[in-house]
């Protein structure tokens, strides 16, 4: 087995004002669906909510996502403007 070491690191720059979005699978995952619906519905979501303040998005956000009859999976969302 391979030794464990460091993880690879990366660094992006955001404009100021950029927002960046951090969540679970739970949030874009369904069953029978393709992972990449649940990606563009989540996109979608946030470009039309974008200027929203954080808290009011992510609201928005799991408010348009989350299925009716409540989540199936652990959910998380957590949205920072930078």
């Amino acid at each position: 087995a391979p030794t464990p070491g460091p993880g690879r690191q990366a660094v992006t720059a955001y404009a100021p004002g950029a927002l960046l979005a951090l969540y679970t699978d739970g949030l874009v995952e369904r069953r029978r669906e393709d992972i990449d619906t649940g990606l563009a519905r989540l996109a979608d979501s946030l470009t039309r909510h974008r200027e929203a303040d954080p808290e009011d998005l992510a609201d928005a956000v799991l408010l348009e996502l989350l299925p009716s009859g409540g989540a199936t999976d652990d959910t998380a969302l957590v949205i920072v403007r930078l």
